[in-house]
């Protein structure tokens, strides 16, 4: 299979990896840097681009027009560069952009080594996030460059389903746990609360789950809702960008994504499905529902789908053997 290695074939230099040395490590160097990072509400890595803008609008009371402010969710281009070659273009709230590089790479396929990352980084306007991985990233399934929208997936569906396969079977978890961590994942959606306009998406794994060991994983970690040993919550304006996120942040952790459960506020959509599959994720929670073809390859792959998680009877879509009640 071809794979995108570094341009020069030298690690001695950063301009040798394609990556240029005014870009800075954003937030962490994975050879260098690896002590703990917050990982819920993580609010040590906003950034000032990522903060909601607040805008003048109307509001009619009576015959006249008062005028207010009202906050506008945060959404910018940020081109992802792996091994010196553009991987994408990704319309996305510029905020744990290295979670969001890693899982982007991760759910595409593309890269599934943590071990061999040396560096994620950031330029200074966050507008280029560079991935360092030499002879570790393999060329897209997909194709290279494409400009991914906020509200879109990064992949044919036809092409995706059958190389993925099934994910493995003997995980169970039990609804009260999914309603307690959904409601966790908006608690701590901050932004979400504060706009209206974003998405969210979490990462749990249940106690007796295998240790991540990961830096941003262990002691370190907190708030964690009860019945979860890991969680991590991410946002995004797109709720396709956010579950990238949260699965890169479990790529960093080496989190064993077979006992894992990804949460979202958004539509479950047939590429989401596939990006479960890819990491090996078998069930997914939604507040909202899935579509057609997502519930088809969700039956198809073995994903577990949860829909309504919100109703006091949610929906359990398809292969409800997981789900304890």
């Amino acid at each position: 299979m071809p794979v995108l290695d570094d341009p020069a074939g030298d690690r001695r230099g950063d301009r040798r990896h394609g990556v240029d040395p005014g870009i800075r490590r954003y937030p962490y160097d994975f050879r260098v840097e690896r002590g703990p990072v917050p990982v819920f509400g993580d609010s040590s890595r906003r950034c000032p681009c990522g903060r909601a803008r607040r805008v003048d609008r109307g509001r009619p009371e009576g015959e006249s027009v008062s005028v207010s402010t009202s906050p506008l969710a945060p959404e910018t281009p940020v081109e992802l560069i792996a091994n010196g070659e553009r991987v994408a273009v990704l319309m996305c709230t510029p905020l744990n952009l290295d979670d969001l590089a890693a899982g982007h790479l991760f759910a595409r396929g593309m890269l599934s080594d943590p071990s061999r990352v040396l560096t994620i980084g950031a330029c200074a306007d966050l507008r280029v996030m560079t991935v360092v991985a030499p002879g570790a990233i393999e060329a897209d399934r997909f194709g290279l460059g494409q400009v991914v929208a906020s509200g879109c997936g990064s992949g044919p569906v036809a092409s995706g389903v059958a190389k993925l396969g099934t994910v493995p079977p003997g995980f169970s978890v039990s609804m009260v746990e999914l309603k307690a961590w959904s409601r966790a994942m908006f608690k701590a959606a901050a932004l979400y609360k504060q706009t209206g306009g974003m998405h969210c998406a979490a990462l749990a794994l249940p106690v007796g789950a295998a240790v991540p060991s990961g830096p941003a994983a262990g002691p370190a970690m907190e708030g964690v809702p009860d019945g979860a040993s890991y969680f991590v919550v991410r946002e995004d304006v797109g709720r396709h960008n956010a579950v990238d996120k949260i699965l890169g942040r479990g790529f960093v952790d080496r989190v064993d994504f077979s006992s894992a459960c990804v949460l979202t506020s958004g539509r479950v959509a047939a590429d989401m499905i596939l990006k479960a599959v890819a990491a090996r994720v078998s069930v997914i929670v939604s507040r909202s529902i899935p579509t057609t073809a997502a519930f088809e390859i969700a039956r198809e792959s073995g994903v577990t789908v949860v829909g309504r998680i919100g109703d006091e009877e949610p929906i359990v879509y398809t292969h409800p053997e997981r789900i304890r009640s």
